[in-house]
């Protein structure tokens, strides 16, 4: 009889403390693995997912006065978060109208994940207490008016014919990584730049893209833009770093 009572507490016990460690893996994988390669296990496939992450305060450890100091941003981080928001803006507003214009996929297709970019950049904003600036989410609308001249020069652009589009798209994508590779540099707050990091990675995904389809409609290599030879190589090279360190597990789930 002694021996069914521990038995039962042993079973009670486990059943008690799984859900826990699925808890906790689950975190880890949110958290920890973003922008380890090209596959995430949270199912936010090159996307930032903050929906499990931790929020400032939270923490049994954490005092009031480091929570409050968590949240305090400086003039340059709130310039830059709100530049990037409507930056990745532009960016999925420009592919819907190229995608319009001229059919290719690829330009629904990174439009989809821009959206999704910009989701992310709009949680920080409301996070950190900042006015958002889209305060439209029609195309071509920006309240910053360097991106709306921007806007309007890449769509003139993009229209001349199917290659410019697609020079149009790397040039984004080029400017996009410089803004937030500087942004990155400028913040110390490791929740902004896990979002950071997971944007500047789509963008080298999104390059390679615009780079690869150039090449099967011209015949001719892609010349990067903005980007440095060597920073260019860089982000090129991205994709292959990405697999050497992901487990065969992961490779098989790309």
């Amino acid at each position: 009889m002694k021996k069914m009572l521990v038995l039962i507490v042993v079973i009670a016990l486990g059943l008690m403390l799984m859900p826990v460690t699925m808890v906790m893996a689950g975190g880890d994988k949110n958290r920890g693995e973003i922008g380890q390669g090209g596959t995430y296990e949270n199912g936010c496939v090159d996307q930032p997912c903050f929906a499990e992450a931790p929020k400032p305060g939270t923490l049994a450890t954490m005092d009031s006065k480091a929570a409050v100091q968590t949240t305090v941003l400086n003039e340059t981080e709130i310039a830059d978060l709100m530049f990037i928001r409507e930056e990745e803006k532009i960016a999925r507003d420009v592919y819907r109208v190229l995608y319009k214009k001229w059919g290719n996929p690829v330009f629904a297709i990174i439009a989809e994940s821009e959206q999704a970019h910009m989701d992310a950049m709009a949680r920080l904003l409301s996070f950190y207490g900042i006015e958002d600036p889209v305060t439209s989410d029609e195309i071509g609308v920006f309240t910053d008016p360097a991106i709306g001249d921007l806007y309007e020069r890449l769509i003139a652009w993009g229209s001349i014919s199917k290659e410019d589009a697609l020079l149009v798209g790397g040039y984004i994508e080029e400017y996009d990584i410089l803004d937030i590779w500087k942004a990155y540099g400028e913040t110390d707050k490791e929740r902004i730049n896990r979002v950071y990091q997971n944007l500047y990675e789509g963008s080298y995904k999104h390059l390679h893209a615009f780079v690869y389809n150039y090449g099967l409609l011209t015949g001719s290599s892609y010349q990067p833009q903005l980007l440095t030879d060597e920073q260019y190589k860089y982000v090129m090279e991205f994709d292959t770093r990405a697999k050497q360190i992901q487990t065969p597990k992961q490779r098989q789930g790309r």
